[in-house]
């Protein structure tokens, strides 16, 4: 349970308490009614909030298990170093390219090294079926990606997306994106 599941019932067992204590020990009618309507009203509310808090949760934590633990993107530099990374958790789509104003990227590799070799819109990693695919856009350089259980490096095609693992490298044009 989180912290705003574990408030939300706070809040919950705190609005009964108060009805209780209205109901005990306010003599006047209308003011104990008021009060325990308002307070009733509240409850109810944060009762839905917690319902749909545990839904919520519940949802993220089946995604994290059909995707394979993917959570992150990581750029590459000399000596394979990280040099960027981008966390991937909670997405299903991500373009990778150089944001240079009309383009929308959420990889964006324009102050790279590899800046040269990568279009404004080179490729799109997509999540379906409980896994990663990624596509070439056309590229002028191409996506190739290395598999990072047997080493071997294959071309990705713009027709059709080719799945990712963990530990695979994606090159985009000459950028190595690893991916864990």
């Amino acid at each position: 349970m989180n912290r705003k599941n574990t408030l939300d019932i706070v809040i919950l067992i705190s609005c009964i308490t108060g009805m209780i204590l209205s109901y005990t020990y306010l003599v006047n009618q209308t003011e104990k009614w008021t009060s325990m309507v308002i307070l009733g009203i509240i409850a109810l509310l944060f009762f839905v909030f917690a319902i749909a808090d545990s839904r919520r949760i519940r949802a993220q934590e089946n995604y994290s298990v059909k995707g394979k633990e993917i959570s992150e993107i990581l750029l590459l530099g000399e000596n394979d170093n990280i040099t960027d990374t981008w966390d991937i958790y909670g997405k299903t789509s991500i373009v990778f390219g150089k944001d240079e104003g009309e383009n929308q990227v959420d990889v964006n590799l324009k102050n790279t090294d590899y800046a040269g070799t990568v279009d404004g819109e080179h490729a799109v990693m997509n999540y379906s079926d409980g896994k990663w695919y990624i596509e070439d856009l056309d590229s002028e350089n191409g996506t190739r990606i290395q598999r990072g259980e047997d080493g071997r490096t294959y071309r990705v095609s713009s027709r059709e997306p080719c799945r990712i693992e963990k530990n695979d490298i994606i090159y985009l044009g000459l950028a190595p994106i690893k991916i864990r």
